[in-house]
C-alpha cells in the first residue's frame, strides 16, 4: 500500500524541493518512491502542484483525485485547490500564509473557515512566521517537512544544511504543540 501527498503552492516557495525531501526521506526509510509535477508555474509565481507516492512497491506517480492520504498545501489559497485530492479520513495541513493573487484580495481566515467546515482534519501550520523567524521566508517548506515528516513517520533527510535542519526541528516542534492542543 502506497501513501500519497499532494503538495500545493506557489511558485518560489520550495514546492519541488519539499516534494524531493519528502521523497529523500521515504528512500531513506528503504520505500519505493514516485515523484511527479503535474504543472505549474513555478518560476512566474503561479500555482504549482506536485504528486509524491512511496510505499513498498510504487508503480505510478500520480495521484487520483479523492486518492490523497494527504495534501500539503505551501500557501493558503493553494488549499482550496488541492481540496479536491484528499480521500476521506485523509489530512489537510496548511501554511498559514495566503500570497495574494491578481484581481482578488483573500483574508486568511476566509480561505479557512471555507476549509474547516469542510474537512475538520486540517492543521493550520505558522510556517511562514516561524521561517522568519529563523532569518528567512526560505525556509517555511523546511519547517512544512518537519512537521508533516510526524504524520509521516519519516526521519529528517540527510541532505539538509544546518540551517534547513533548524527549520526542519522548528516544523517537529510546531507539530508536538498542536497535537499537545489537540488533547
Amino acid at each position: 500500500m502506497a501513501t500519497s501527498i499532494v503538495i500545493m503552492g506557489v511558485g518560489g516557495q520550495g514546492v519541488l524541493t519539499l516534494a524531493r525531501w519528502i521523497g529523500e526521506a521515504a528512500l531513506a526509510e528503504g520505500y519505493d518512491v514516485r515523484i511527479a509535477e503535474i504543472h505549474g508555474m513555478s518560476q512566474r509565481g503561479g500555482s504549482v502542484e506536485v504528486h509524491v507516492r512511496f510505499g513498498r512497491e510504487v508503480y505510478a506517480p500520480i495521484v487520483e483525485e479523492a486518492g490523497a492520504d494527504l495534501v500539503i498545501a505551501l500557501e493558503a489559497v493553494e488549499a482550496l485547490r488541492g481540496f479536491r485530492y484528499l480521500k476521506p479520513g485523509g489530512v489537510l495541513v496548511i501554511n498559514k500564509r495566503v500570497i495574494q493573487p491578481p484581481g482578488r484580495w483573500y483574508e486568511l481566515g476566509e480561505v479557512v473557515d471555507a476549509i474547516r467546515k469542510s474537512w475538520p482534519k486540517t492543521y493550520i501550520v505558522p510556517c511562514y512566521e516561524a521561517a522568519l523567524g529563523l532569518g528567512s521566508a526560505l525556509y517555511e517548506n523546511s519547517v512544512m517537512l518537519g512537521f508533516v515528516s510526524q504524520l509521516l513517520g519519516l526521519p529528517m533527510p540527510p541532505s539538509l544544511d544546518e540551517r534547513n535542519q533548524a527549520a526542519f526541528r522548528k516544523g517537529m516542534q510546531l507539530f508536538q504543540e498542536a497535537a499537545a492542543a489537540d488533547q
